[in-house]
C-alpha cells in the first residue's frame, strides 16, 4: 500500500469509532464488535494470500498451516479477552442482547447487519486485490511477511486486554477513555508499520 493511502486508511480507521462514540452514542462493545469483524476479515484475507502464494510458488503448505493455526488461536484468545475486558468494565452486560442490537442498528433506515458485514468483507477483498493480486506480491512475499504483522497486532490486542483487565480490578474509567486508548494504540501500531 502506498504511504498516502496508508495514512488515509489510518485516519478513517480513527475517525469512525471516535465519531461513533461522540456523535452516535456507540458503546465500547459496539465499537469493539467493529474491530472484531475487521480482524476476522483480515484473518480470511491472510489465508487467501497464503493460498495464492503457495499455489504460485509451489512451496510447502506446512508454514501456512502453522501460522494459520497460531493466528486462529491468538484471534480466539483476543476475542475471549476482549469480552472479559468489557465484562469487567460493564458488569452485567448482556453480550447476546448487545450483539443483536449491533446487527439491528439502523442507519438511514437500513439495518447495518445486512450492510456492514458484507461491506467489510467486500472492502477486505478489494484491498487484497489492489495491494496483493494486482501488484503480484504473491511472486516474492514470504509467509513471515504475510502473517507476522497480523500476529503482532493480535499479541498487542492480548497485551492491551490484559492491561485493561488488570486496571479494571483497581478502577474503571469512562468508556471514552478505553475507546481513545484503542484508537491510540491502533493508530500508533499502524504508523509504526508505515514508517518501518
Amino acid at each position: 500500500m502506498k504511504i498516502k493511502q496508508a495514512y488515509i486508511q489510518l485516519i478513517s480507521d480513527a475517525i469512525i469509532p471516535l465519531a461513533g462514540a461522540l456523535f452516535f452514542n456507540w458503546s465500547l462493545y459496539f465499537i469493539l464488535i467493529f474491530y472484531c469483524i475487521d480482524l476476522l476479515a483480515l484473518e480470511v484475507v491472510l489465508h487467501l494470500k497464503s493460498r495464492k502464494t503457495i499455489e504460485f510458488r509451489g512451496i510447502n503448505r506446512k508454514e501456512w498451516r502453522q501460522r494459520g493455526l497460531k493466528s486462529a488461536v491468538l484471534f480466539l484468545l483476543s476475542l475471549l479477552l476482549i469480552h472479559f475486558c468489557v465484562f469487567f468494565i460493564q458488569p452485567g452486560i448482556d453480550f447476546q442482547k448487545e450483539l443483536v442490537e449491533f446487527m439491528a442498528y439502523e442507519e438511514m433506515g437500513i439495518q447495518q447487519g445486512y450492510i456492514l458485514v458484507p461491506l467489510i468483507a467486500f472492502a477486505a477483498y478489494q484491498l487484497y486485490r489492489m495491494t496483493f493480486l494486482m501488484p503480484a506480491r504473491f511472486r516474492t512475499i514470504t509467509m513471515d511477511e504475510i502473517w507476522n504483522p497480523h500476529l503482532i497486532s493480535l499479541l498487542i490486542v492480548i497485551a492491551f486486554s490484559g492491561i485493561v483487565i488488570g486496571l479494571s480490578q483497581l478502577l474503571v474509567f469512562h468508556e471514552l477513555v478505553y475507546i481513545l486508548g484503542i484508537v491510540g494504540f491502533s493508530s500508533a501500531y499502524q504508523i509504526w508499520r508505515i514508517v518501518k
